[in-house]
């Protein structure tokens, strides 16, 4: 798949993915922070879609004006009424599908996390603090920057979640390791609870993607997730991604016209 393909695709459905597309997404730097951006403005999309509902009383209102009207105005005022019916009835399917989907997504990266850090639990042992220029290469993999303190890392990683690369690190805690997973591209609508027998923690929302952490069972990790996100800067594509998006659909329109 090369990048036109992988934008055609991205722009049909960008919460849909399959292998090519991820192989693609995983090789091509420029076309994996185009769909970071792109998936993010279709999360906040949905979610102002879902905060609108229709006024109260709206189908009774156009029943009582249509008994007002002539036969002529009357049947075109049955079909705007049954048509605003219908949408009504399709957009709370899409909001019912849309929030089950939702929920099972991030339950199932919840589980993902906790499968990964039961699966590398040996960086949990990790005792002594990684350099600064350890930490420094791991990030400039993504072309992100760590632009503030937050303390002793003791474990950084560029590591596989799911069907995307993102950044272990590990961080001393209380009570133990507090596992820290930065995800690009992996949307989360809101905060989503991580919790097993022996891990508790938190996936935080970022523009981005989200982050996850987790630490034993009553470790403090309150505001680690909130601060990272201020911290941690990945590359602002916004700008050049709208403006390569606007150019494709110009490339495709052409194209569309040629073959025609």
């Amino acid at each position: 798949m090369n990048c036109l393909e992988f934008r055609r695709q991205l722009l049909t459905d960008p919460l849909h993915q399959d292998e090519s597309a991820s192989a693609h997404e995983a090789e091509c730097a420029a076309c994996a922070a185009h769909a970071r951006e792109v998936r993010a403005q279709e999360i906040k999309l949905r979610a102002l879609i879902n905060s609108v509902s229709a006024p109260e009383g709206m189908a009774e209102r156009i029943q009582l004006a249509a008994r007002f009207e002539g036969k002529a105005a009357t049947r075109r005022r049955w079909w705007y009424g049954a048509a605003a019916g219908v949408l009504l009835a399709v957009g709370a399917g899409l909001v019912s599908v849309w929030t089950t989907s939702a929920e099972r997504i991030g339950l199932e990266l919840a589980q993902s996390v906790i499968n990964h850090i039961e699966d590398e639990a040996a960086h949990l042992r990790e005792a002594q603090p990684v350099s600064a220029g350890r930490v420094n290469y791991v990030f400039d993999r993504f072309g992100a920057e760590l632009a503030g303190d937050i303390g002793p890392i003791h474990f950084a990683a560029e590591c596989l979640m799911r069907d995307r690369n993102g950044i272990h690190l590990v961080l001393p805690g209380r009570m133990g390791a507090i596992t820290v997973f930065l995800m690009p591209g992996e949307m989360a609508a809101d905060v989503l609870p991580v919790e097993s027998p022996r891990f508790a923690g938190r996936i935080v929302p970022t523009a981005w993607g989200s982050i996850a952490v987790v630490g034993e069972q009553g470790e403090s990790i309150d505001g680690i997730g909130e601060k990272l996100a201020s911290v941690v800067r990945w590359p602002d594509t916004v700008a050049t991604s709208t403006l390569a998006a606007g150019r494709l659909l110009g490339h495709v329109a052409a194209s569309q016209q040629q073959d025609s």
